[in-house]
């Protein structure tokens, strides 16, 4: 019997971050499927959002929430430093992941890929938009895996598993790869990630290979830049 499970529908981004965590601890975890907006899913979730994570009779909402848990509540290799200046700069990264990096790396991933594929144009007005806070984002993760191989120090912390799956789809769009082409150190944390254990093999690997299939995406106008 799995030691927690997650509710969640299998394609988020989210889950994939708490499903890492949980695999880079070393906790069995098992998926149970949610109807979005139904009351159950409302019931553990009154935001409407995903994952849930179920440990015995503790139900827990917010992947933030949900990763230190896991890393606290469990035996394993810690993915927090133990010094407070180490503790903030995961906290700091986990917050820029979740309020600048996934609304444009998630979006821009959509735009390029899911809705072509859907039979609909991307946003180009949003692609634009796009160009200028992925600059930014791509050097700051460049200057930090650049520094000592992950986002905080030398080895792999929550902060980590929380941008991971973001970068490595937005990488699958024409102007990510480009962006990865031009810089090598964020490059190389990407396949430092997905040499990872909890990466081969698991939920978000099956779903970026199935992201092969999709359409190429037209009117790439600063891909190259």
């Amino acid at each position: 019997m799995a030691q927690i499970a997650f509710h969640s529908l299998a394609e988020s981004a989210y889950l994939w971050t708490a499903m890492m965590v949980a695999d880079e601890k070393g906790v069995s975890h098992d998926l149970s499927l949610i109807e979005v907006g139904s009351p159950e899913h409302l019931r553990l979730h009154p935001f409407g959002k995903m994952p849930v994570m179920q440990h015995g009779e503790l139900f827990l909402y917010e992947t933030a929430a949900i990763a230190h848990y896991v890393d606290r509540a469990f035996d394993g290799p810690p993915l927090q430093p133990a010094d407070a200046a180490g503790q903030a700069q995961v906290i700091r990264w986990i917050s820029i992941v979740n309020a600048y990096v996934f609304p444009v790396m998630n979006r821009f991933m959509k735009e390029r890929l899911v809705r072509p594929a859907w039979g609909a144009e991307p946003d180009q007005a949003f692609i634009a938009s796009a160009r200028e806070p992925l600059a930014l984002q791509m050097r700051l993760i460049g200057e930090a895996a650049g520094a000592l191989g992950y986002l905080v120090g030398d080895r792999l912390t929550l902060a980590d598993c929380f941008l991971f799956p973001h970068l490595l789809f937005f990488g699958r769009t024409p102007e990510g790869a480009a962006m990865l082409e031009r810089s090598p150190q964020a490059a190389a944390w990407l396949a430092r990630m997905t040499a990872r254990p909890s990466y081969v093999g698991g939920a978000m690997s099956r779903m970026y290979e199935a992201f092969g299939s999709l359409p190429r995406p037209k009117g790439l106008a600063w891909a190259a830049d």
